[in-house]
């Protein structure tokens, strides 16, 4: 028997029953539920703001605020009453990041332990320690002015520097480039997200919506952090920093391109159609555990 062939392993009973009961006691509790619904609102907002930034660049030139999630919260935060929206989007944050916990940990959807599982499992886990890292940045802001966020040349120059720093950008890289190939493009092109949603009682129409939009923007988020991976890769290859650009740079490198306000513009509106869905999973989102 190859390798490749061999179950995946699977816990003993009464591990996955205790494990099951955590989940079901943890995601049976009400406000647990709307505070996971909450962070997918805000989530969303964020991402809608990327997409508005990014297509009013292509429409009107306009790149006054990063294109990032950073940014995104920088510009709530320039608005009236910024300090108290901020602390609803560190609320969210905090919402988000736990949900991503709870999948990594819990497993109430039964992700399972199979390959897929796990990465889609080592995936929740990288999405709770992202948004807890923003949560960590909107703090600062709040406690004064916007704190520097270090662009992502400023920690590849340092690691360009060190033994072996050169291969650890481009296999981080070659990783977010498969991640987000496996991890969002084609299972976003395939419909997979949509077992994560409670589509049963809605109807037809909202059920079509919920697949354009998570099927569109899923796949452009994809691509975005593919791009951003291919300026890891490049700056391992090239050995230079200034290659990672993060969300911001990899949609100024769509802008660079031949017809680049088109596709950045394409961006933008995928961005959108990401931030709609992940606003709209507050009412999709499957919280509770799932049948098996």
């Amino acid at each position: 028997m190859s390798l490749s062939n061999l179950p995946a392993p699977t816990p003993t009973p009464d591990v996955a029953h205790g494990t099951e009961h955590a989940a079901n006691a943890v995601t049976g509790n009400a406000w647990v539920g709307r505070f996971v619904r909450f962070g997918s609102i805000v989530r969303g907002i964020i991402y809608l703001l990327i997409g508005v930034l990014a297509l009013r660049l292509a429409m009107r030139g306009i790149h006054d605020e990063a294109m990032t999630p950073s940014g995104a919260i920088s510009l709530i935060g320039q608005q009236p009453f910024g300090r108290v929206l901020l602390v609803g989007v560190c609320v969210g944050l905090a919402g988000y990041s736990l949900w991503g916990l709870i999948r990594a940990i819990l497993d109430p959807l039964h992700e399972g332990r199979s390959l897929t599982g796990i990465v889609d499992r080592l995936g929740s886990a990288g999405s709770a320690l992202g948004y807890a890292g923003l949560l960590v940045v909107t703090f600062q802001f709040i406690a004064g002015p916007l704190p520097h966020i270090p662009a992502p040349h400023d920690w590849t120059a340092g690691l360009v520097a060190k033994p072996f720093g050169l291969w650890l950008i481009g296999i981080v890289g070659l990783a977010a480039i498969a991640g987000s190939v496996l991890g969002e493009i084609v299972p976003g092109w395939r419909g997979r997200f949509a077992s994560d949603l409670d589509l049963d009682r809605r109807s037809p129409s909202e059920r079509r919506w919920a697949m354009r939009l998570g099927r569109v923007g899923i796949v452009t988020r994809g691509i975005v952090f593919t791009i951003i991976g291919i300026f890891m890769v490049g700056t391992a290859f090239h050995a230079n920093p200034h290659h990672v650009t993060g969300t911001n740079g990899a949609l100024l490198g769509l802008l660079r391109q031949p017809f680049g306000r088109t596709l950045l513009a394409s961006a933008g509106l995928g961005l959108i159609a990401f931030g709609g869905f992940s606003v709209m999973c507050a009412r999709w989102m499957r919280v509770r555990v799932a049948p098996r």
